[in-house]
């Protein structure tokens, strides 16, 4: 770590890119927040599989991928060049904290080869039950600070790390971008949103569609993979929507239908709150962070027809539904990038030793 009194902490920041979000989307958000005075940011986006990696030999490529075949099953050749790009600066006295943003995917050899200066944090976004199988914990003891998007992970985190080493810190959104429209919708109908794909109970939404079907309920679903939803006369699909088209899908919608088999973060539900859209969802520990409140209804292992009483509810009480969705705005708000990013700037500093 440099000396007390430098100026600029250097945060060396990897990150997977992921196709499918938006600019306005992810975690790496709260980087713009920072303040440049205090911090040097450089970004590594990293691809979702071996693009990056510079070595083109097939047989090269095999051999590597077996060697890593055990412990990460995310980790992909491109992380893998992005930890020993990272690694070669650390050696050389250029960085002063490494933050894996995607710790699933990355935070395999560097935490382990890096010299002592250099501090490490990563951020985890999966549900506790299934981090077993991603992580190897190994790696994991070689991180300085772990972050985590829900306080249902940091117990599994602090087993193996120490409690002191784990913070949980909740997921952003950019409230500037994702906002209620100026007027009420106008279409004569009742439209709910879902977005995205990952961990979404589209069984549980076919319920409630099949039991709205004939009624003034629309059933609008973004996202570029098949749903299961698609026979479905309410329901419709849309795909390869950009920021602006995706904000005014939001923006035309009453209310947000959010039923997940489980969750940490959701960057759909803090968009809908962002968008002032009462939530209907799943009740749940990592949900339940994110609306503490009056936003949501939250209903218990996805009853079809609880969901489908929470949808009517809406649709016959309008103004139960502003108020709903003008404390979902409030909520995002608090949860703003410009909110959040003293606390990363906290950890950094923690770690940086200043």
């Amino acid at each position: 770590m440099r000396e007390q009194g430098t100026a600029g902490i250097r945060v060396h920041v990897i990150r997977t890119g992921y196709p499918h979000w938006g600019g306005h989307s992810g975690i790496h958000q709260f980087l713009r927040y920072l303040d440049p005075e205090r911090f040097e940011i450089e970004e590594r986006v990293a691809a979702d599989g071996d693009d990056d990696f510079p070595v083109r030999s097939p047989a090269f490529r095999r051999g590597l991928r077996t060697l890593m075949r055990d412990g990460m099953p995310w980790y992909k050749l491109s992380d893998l060049d992005a930890e020993m790009r990272a690694l070669a600066r650390c050696w050389r006295g250029r960085i002063d904290v490494v933050h894996f943003l995607d710790g699933e995917h990355s935070a395999r050899f560097l935490p382990g080869l890096r010299p002592r200066r250099a501090g490490v944090v990563a951020t985890f976004h999966q549900p506790p039950d299934l981090l077993g199988g991603l992580l190897s914990e190994r790696a994991l003891r070689g991180l300085d600070r772990v972050t985590v998007v829900s306080p249902d992970q940091a117990g599994w985190f602090a087993e193996r790390l120490g409690a002191d080493r784990v913070t949980v810190l909740l997921h952003g959104i950019d409230s500037d971008f994702f906002r209620p429209a100026a007027g009420e919708p106008e279409h004569g109908v009742f439209r709910c949103i879902t977005v995205g794909h990952y961990l979404r109970d589209f069984a549980a939404i076919r319920g409630v569609a099949e039991r709205l079907a004939g009624e003034a309920v629309e059933f609008h679903v973004v996202t570029d993979r098949e749903t299961g939803l698609e026979d479905l006369p309410n329901v419709r699909r849309h795909s390869k929507v950009d920021d602006d088209r995706l904000l005014a899908l939001y923006q035309q919608a009453d209310a947000l239908l959010l039923p997940v088999y489980r969750s940490t973060a959701n960057n759909a539900l803090l968009e809908g709150i962002a968008c002032g859209l009462p939530v209907i969802s799943t009740r749940l520990l990592s949900i339940a962070a994110y609306v503490p409140g009056g936003e949501a209804i939250l209903v218990a292992g996805n009853d079809p027809d609880e969901l489908t009483g929470a949808v009517r509810s809406l649709q016959e009480d309008a103004g139960a539904a502003r108020e709903m969705g003008r404390q979902a705005r409030r909520r995002a708000e608090e949860l703003s990038w410009r909110n959040l990013a003293p606390r990363y700037a906290e950890i950094y500093a923690g770690v940086a030793g200043r």
